[in-house]
């Protein structure tokens, strides 16, 4: 795959009931921020971005591979988009939460007026829109962004929500019983963010965030409870260079530990970091 156009960015991967491995990812238009515009690389790129460009290529995108990632199909428009992507429920259904997209205010997806969440009953080849997800009450939805889920062993979906409504970011939590139908209202969980869930073999939940305030890194939580509460902060690492640090990845591991991925920023240049590291 190479790069289009725009700005392609925050991939997530998912593979689905039938072994399909799918890549989703949105087009930023920060080449035409203002403060790119003494950048040279950037300057060119704005310069090269055309109405047509624009109006072909800005928006959610997801592209799909059957053959264990050796192709590629071209790429196709999704309802929502988040850093993560889908997740595949037992019933085999994937199911992926993320902000809407309105063409005529959205820059970013961050920027969008919505959530919904989305489900796709063909292994990703199609996303119909199942429902709306509220954002806390009494805060902008346009302000509450990069969202992920996992299905509790119990059979409940969380979503978590990265909100910048008040002073500091916080991240959110709502829960459905019924599928992804209906949603509880949204309640507080940590100052971490943006979250990535994942359901361990044993059936408990695990979240891993990266952490903003100093000293900066990544840390995690662990519910024993499908989810209703979560135990006390996990520190994994804690050297992050600045607050440019985050959006972390996890899987377990077969013997048991787990492997985290993230990026962090040195100071000069954003690059991958990751960690293996185990419950004690």
């Amino acid at each position: 795959m190479s790069q289009g156009p725009l700005d392609d960015r925050d991939a997530g991967l998912c593979i689905a009931a039938d072994g399909s491995i799918l890549i989703n990812y949105f087009t930023s238009l920060c080449a035409l921020y203002a403060k790119w515009e003494h950048d040279p690389a950037w300057d060119m790129i704005k310069r090269s971005i055309t109405l047509d460009i624009l109006e072909k290529e800005h928006g959610y995108w997801m592209r799909r591979s059957t053959d264990g990632g050796i192709s590629w199909s071209e790429k196709y428009r999704t309802p929502v988009n988040n850093p993560h992507g889908p997740v595949l429920l037992k019933s085999g259904r994937l199911f992926m939460p993320g902000k809407d997209l309105d063409p005529a205010t959205a820059t970013e997806a961050r920027m969008a007026p919505g959530m919904s969440a989305t489900v796709s009953d063909d292994n990703g080849v199609t996303w119909q829109i199942l429902s709306t997800i509220p954002a806390p009450a009494g805060h902008d939805s346009a302000k509450c962004y990069e969202l992920h889920a996992t299905e509790a062993a119990d059979g409940t979906i969380l979503v978590q929500i990265r909100d910048h409504n008040g002073l500091s970011p916080v991240t959110w939590q709502t829960e459905s019983a019924d599928g992804g139908l209906t949603w509880s209202e949204p309640h507080s969980i940590c100052e971490g963010y943006p979250t990535h869930l994942l359901t361990l073999k044993d059936g408990r939940l695990l979240m891993t965030y990266g952490w903003r305030k100093a000293p900066c890194g990544i840390r995690a939580m662990i519910s024993n409870d499908n989810g209703r509460s979560w135990g006390e902060e996990l520190i994994i690492r804690t050297d992050a260079f600045n607050r440019d640090v985050g959006y972390p990845s996890t899987v377990e591991m077969p013997d048991g530990t787990f492997f985290t991925l993230w990026y962090e920023n040195d100071g000069t240049v954003a690059h991958l970091n990751y960690s293996n590291w185990e419950l004690v």
